[in-house]
């Protein structure tokens, strides 16, 4: 009878050694954007949305974008001047401490990221842990724009409700969250079904380095 490949062990050297030449590979294609690209800019980023982040790939197509993986990142560039991989971009690394950073390589100009970048800022749903930008608030009555099948779900939430004749109403009005107060998990989610969006999707550049050696801070 043949062997059950349920029944196969799988060596751990041989999934550490796969994660060890995934991380070999990003180091070696970060380095060769470095030889390849004119420019390279470290960016930091607010309420990371990946389809957001899509649309500055599309828009920046013909460059390379990484995000994620500061350590990996800072070791290709090198981390002092001792270790960089070209002139002055130890400098870079250091930009990328601290938040959700990545790296833009491109051939494009500097006026051409930052349009890219503006035009991609988008609105998007808080989460837990974001500063609410105003307060929400309910008034008592009829939430007809939730399902009666809502009701429960939207007690659980938090909310005052009962089922009258089929209409989720709410019973006293409802605070959903203040203004500069941090939100919870339930007052994001019931913000989300409320459609109020209160964060905001942006790159914002921090460095730039060129293929000349020159290197520019951003504010």
């Amino acid at each position: 009878m043949p062997k059950s490949k349920r029944a196969q062990k799988v060596s751990l050297t041989r999934t550490q050694k796969k994660g060890r030449d995934r991380k070999a590979s990003i180091i070696d294609e970060v380095r060769e954007c470095c030889d390849s690209y004119s420019s390279v800019y470290a960016f930091d980023a607010d309420n990371m949305r990946n389809a957001a982040l899509k649309d500055v790939r599309a828009k920046l197509a013909g460059s390379r974008l990484f995000f994620g993986r500061t350590k990996l990142l800072t070791a290709a560039l090198g981390r002092s001047p001792s270790e960089e991989y070209r002139d002055g971009l130890s400098q870079v690394a250091d930009a990328l401490a601290g938040g959700e950073a990545g790296l833009i390589f491109t051939n494009e100009t500097l006026d051409t990221v930052e349009r890219v970048l503006d035009e991609t800022q988008v609105s998007e749903f808080a989460r837990s842990g974001t500063e609410a930008t105003e307060d929400v608030k309910l008034p008592a009555g009829a939430l007809s724009q939730f399902p009666h099948n809502q009701e429960s779900y939207l007690r659980k939430l938090g909310l005052p409700t009962k089922l009258d004749n089929g209409v989720i109403t709410l019973l006293a009005d409802h605070f959903v969250c203040r203004g500069g107060m941090s939100l919870d998990a339930d007052q994001a989610k019931l913000l989300q079904l409320l459609g109020i969006k209160m964060a905001l999707f942006k790159l914002s550049l921090r460095c730039r380095w060129d293929a000349q050696g020159s290197f520019q801070t951003f504010g």
